[in-house]
């Protein structure tokens, strides 16, 4: 229970976890430990632990790596925010820490578990990378322009269609490395999806291949995917013959 004349009694209905720590030790590099002077009842239910009275490393060692930085916020006063890991068994969550100096050597920690959004977070990145690969691979070009069609990824096909290292193609825009020839309609296909902000498919013509064309409004910028049908027009024409 907070007194009504507690100066952590707002803090006490925060949706978020509160502590109040107060540094143990010599403060440089870094304190040797926290005293938990008030910790509200979402810290206590996130960290799975009574605090009040405690020192807060040795109650969760696995804390204690942010206690460099934490005694650089008491030190400057500037806030800081990171990413703990908090371990119970075989529980692992994660915790974003943000701490406050409030007063010499008495520092405010906000805490908000995070566990699910860093989750989503390193799927996300697991599965782009994943994609990344599988593009990267692909037989066909494919690339990737913003909105004032500079190139700002291509594949390794891409690179092998207009005979230039994604190096030097980056920040390059489609009109100074795609020289259009008879027949052409990409750099008119990819200023339409900029403007209309509605997927094209269309055949485009390029150094005698033919290709099926995919863009596709991505953001502030557009994906073009290239399928070399060459061949399958050639079998076509044949059979027209």
């Amino acid at each position: 229970m907070v007194s009504p004349s507690s100066p952590y009694l707002l803090e006490s209905l925060n949706p978020d976890g509160f502590l109040a720590l107060r540094q143990e030790g010599e403060p440089h590099p870094a304190p040797e430990d926290f005293l938990c002077e008030y910790a509200n009842p979402v810290a206590e239910a996130l960290l799975e632990e009574h605090l009040p009275g405690k020192c807060l490393f040795a109650a969760r060692p696995e804390l204690a790596r942010a206690g460099l930085a934490w005694g650089q916020v008491l030190a400057t006063g500037v806030a800081h925010t990171c990413v703990l890991e908090t371990r119970r068994g075989q529980v692992t969550r994660q915790v974003r820490a943000r701490a406050a100096r409030v007063e010499k050597g008495l520092l405010a920690v906000w805490l908000t578990d995070v566990t699910e959004s860093e989750r989503f977070v390193r799927e996300t990145a697991y599965f782009e990378e994943r994609m990344l690969s599988f593009v990267e691979c692909m037989p066909d070009p494919f690339f990737a322009l913003d909105a004032q069609c500079r190139f700002f990824y291509v594949n390794g096909a891409t690179e092998r269609l207009l005979g230039k290292r994604r190096q030097a193609l980056m920040g390059r825009t489609l009109a100074q490395e795609y020289i259009e020839g008879p027949g052409s309609r990409l750099r008119a296909q990819v200023r339409q999806v900029l403007t209309t902000s509605l997927p094209v498919d269309f055949e485009e013509c390029f150094h005698g291949l033919a290709f099926r064309a995919t863009a596709v409004p991505m953001g502030h910028g557009v994906l073009v995917y290239l399928r070399d049908v060459t061949d399958l027009k050639r079998v076509r024409e044949r059979g027209h013959g």
